[in-house]
């Protein structure tokens, strides 16, 4: 006669959920080991990171952001070179003056104007695409941990907004170097000498800043068109329309305070560097008006806010 326990002991384990009578428990603890596997950090940035480059809106939008800061840097070397011809009535010199080092640095940061909006425009695809095409769901269905995968995505989004913002600036850098080679040059002052790292590697933060921000813009809206509106209204119209309204009424002085913290403001501000021509007191004065470090901390406000309120969004937000 068998053994009664034996039996026992040889007898399947059903799983309810799933209604598999065959597997026993070493199999589901396999399955939920197994569960575990796409849920690493690393993991999900990599995964974020091809997501990111398989997106063919992504290449023409960094191709053409390198295009326009090159074609600007080219451009604005032509135009300094050629002033540099004239003197204060206008009229032409057969010997050039001396070009400010700080003009070669200005150029430099005013060159990357277009690779802002282009690369946070890259920034809101890499979201709301998702969304737009409903692969959001599989996305979550892989890393279920929302706010683990709205991080990866911001560190994805990080890497490749410092990286090609890095290459395009140091390439427009060399490029002025390269056609104001041959003219007088005069060096940075004493307050000017970290300048080239400020544009440089601050710059390189910064673009990763206003990307972040409109990734959290992207991730509020999550419609695509709404969020590259929204995101040109705030970085580009923002500081115009403010303007507008200073200019209609001097009385209205919080509309020349506001146009002061907008994005592209202390964008401006702080890649200014601790230049005269950015000191606080040759600005319109107001109640508070921020230097170049103070820009920088600004954004980075600007960017956790919006970051924050995006991440929270999307973990407490329906998928549909």
């Amino acid at each position: 006669m068998p053994n009664a326990t034996n039996a026992t002991a040889e007898k399947p384990v059903q799983n309810h959920r799933s209604g598999n009578i065959n597997q026993r428990p070493k199999d589901l603890n396999q399955n939920r080991s197994m569960a575990h596997v796409h849920l690493s950090f690393l993991g999900s940035i990599r995964a974020e990171l091809l997501k990111l480059f398989s997106i063919a809106s992504t290449w023409w939008l960094s191709a053409i952001s390198v295009l326009l800061t090159v074609g600007f840097a080219a451009m604005f070397a032509w135009s300094v070179k050629q002033e540099s011809h004239y003197d204060a009535r206008g009229k032409w010199m057969a010997t050039a003056a001396p070009i400010p080092r700080t003009e070669l640095f200005n150029c430099v940061a005013q060159s990357m104007a277009f690779a802002f909006i282009l690369i946070g425009v890259v920034a809101i695809l890499s979201i709301t695409g998702e969304y737009g095409t409903s692969s959001v769901q599989m996305s979550l269905v892989v890393n279920p941990r929302r706010v683990m995968f709205m991080n990866a995505k911001a560190v994805a989004v990080a890497i490749y907004s410092f990286v090609l913002s890095l290459v395009m600036l140091l390439v427009s850098w060399g490029l002025l170097e390269a056609m104001l080679s041959g003219s007088k040059q005069t060096p940075l002052g004493s307050k000017e000498r970290w300048l080239p790292l400020i544009v440089v590697l601050g710059g390189a933060a910064m673009v990763t800043l206003v990307a972040e921000f409109a990734l959290g813009l992207g991730a509020m809206l999550r419609s695509t068109a709404g969020g590259v509106v929204v995101f040109i209204a705030i970085y580009t119209m923002s500081t115009s329309i403010l303007g507008i309204i200073y200019g209609l009424s001097k009385h209205m002085q919080w509309a020349m305070e506001l146009s002061n913290l907008m994005p592209s403001s202390l964008v401006d501000t702080f890649m200014s560097g601790p230049s005269p021509v950015s000191a606080p007191s040759q600005l319109p004065k107001g109640w508070f008006v921020p230097n170049w470090w103070q820009s920088g901390l600004l954004m980075l406000a600007w960017a956790a806010v919006f970051y924050i309120v995006g991440t929270f969004i999307v973990r407490k937000r329906d998928v549909k």
